[in-house]
């Protein structure tokens, strides 16, 4: 049955409190729920870091990690605490343990618990320094550069030059990290709703200078695990939730697309570029859109610089890059999410899904979590 849509949300910072005039509604579908979402001018002017959590599981653990980190680096326990915005005492119970002593909480997948960079199925050797082997290394802050390229080649390039497939869709063993081919309920793969290719160097001569400007700047051409292309053909192209094994830098070119980070919605136009550590990140359906988007992911492991900048929103409030109005977005989210859950469950279908696993014996959160996960598709 058709999702339930939710009401309307504001994904902007201080314009929306002064009542902004939105410039762009869309409608967006992910994990079978829908959302209509406005983004005023000051969304498009927003550029920094922002903080960014997939739970509040996450979050929690998060916070035990860099607990540990900030006194490795000669922090005090009260520094600490007013840097996570924590309680002394919280401080004191973490920060002297080792990371792996740390328990997971609820949702917190197993895989997120080893070390960045280490030989996992997805990450087949990577290669990073000791200096930057850590769980904490898993996060940084969300960074947002709006037209960092502004050359209307690199679209007609990628599009013309790129040889584009569709690709088995696939899901994680929360576990080991390990990576599966997904199923319908025919027992066929499924595949992915966009379109890959593989960028090579010379396959654009705008791309390339792009990437040439992006690596001198962030120091990274000998710290990259690979570069890919995705092609978004239209609306209803899309790529599920998931995360990376490593740090991304995401460029994207075309029309405006939705990209969301831990839920929250950032509306990427053409030369915009976000770098974000393993966050969930995916790219929903937008019915209204009838025009093409293409990405190209530069997949990277940090060094130890980067490493010690990863939470810059944290560290160095004073910063301008910290940008308010994008930690507004997430408070805004956070703030529609009852109203978006009770919409998504109102559907009958979903309604008797979920009560007939909680009389299998599950707890309804548990079962919500399974059935979200799972899309709906039981």
């Amino acid at each position: 049955s058709a999702p339930a849509s939710t009401p309307g949300q504001r994904a902007l910072g201080e314009g929306a409190q002064e009542g902004g005039a939105a410039v762009r509604v869309y409608r967006w579908n992910e994990f079978g729920k829908e959302v209509t979402t406005e983004f005023d001018e000051s969304h498009f002017q927003i550029e920094g870091h922002f903080e960014s959590n997939s739970s509040a599981g996450h979050k929690e653990y998060q916070d035990r990690i860099r607990a540990i980190h900030f006194r490795k680096e000669g922090k005090s326990k009260g520094d600490i605490a007013r840097i996570l915005d924590r309680s002394e005492k919280f401080v004191a119970k973490w920060w002297q343990k080792d990371q792996k002593e740390v328990p997971r909480p609820w949702g917190v997948h197993e895989y997120l618990t080893k070390d960045l960079g280490q030989k996992t199925f997805n990450n087949f050797g990577a290669t990073v320094n000791d200096d930057t082997k850590s769980t904490a290394a898993w996060w940084r802050d969300v960074e947002v550069r709006r037209r960092y390229v502004q050359d209307p080649a690199v679209y007609e390039e990628l599009l013309l030059g790129s040889d584009w497939r569709s690709s088995v869709a696939r899901t994680r063993d929360f576990a080991t990290g390990a990576s599966h081919m997904k199923y319908d309920k025919a027992g066929k793969t499924k595949l992915q709703g966009n379109q890959g290719a593989k960028y090579s160097r010379g396959q654009s001569p705008a791309m390339d200078r792009c990437l040439q400007k992006f690596f001198a700047e962030y120091g990274l051409e000998d710290r990259t695990s690979g570069i890919g292309l995705n092609l978004y053909p239209d609306g209803s192209a899309a790529l599920g939730s998931h995360r990376h094994d490593c740090w991304t830098a995401l460029f994207s070119f075309g029309h405006e697309r939705i990209l969301t980070i831990d839920k929250t919605p950032v509306l990427c136009q053409d030369g915009d570029l976000l770098i974000f550590g393993t966050q969930r990140h995916g790219v929903p359906v937008m019915p209204e859109v009838s025009e093409g988007r293409i990405t190209v992911p530069v997949f990277f492991y940090p060094d130890h610089l980067q490493v010690k900048k990863q939470w810059q929103t944290l560290t160095d409030p004073e910063d301008p890059r910290a940008s308010r109005q994008l930690a507004a977005m997430g408070r805004e989210l956070t703030l529609a999410a009852p109203a978006a859950e009770a919409a998504l469950w109102s559907d009958p279908a979903r309604a008797a899904a979920l009560a007939q696993l909680v009389e299998l014996g599950f707890c309804e959160a548990d079962a919500q979590a399974a059935l979200a996960a799972a899309a709906f598709d039981t």
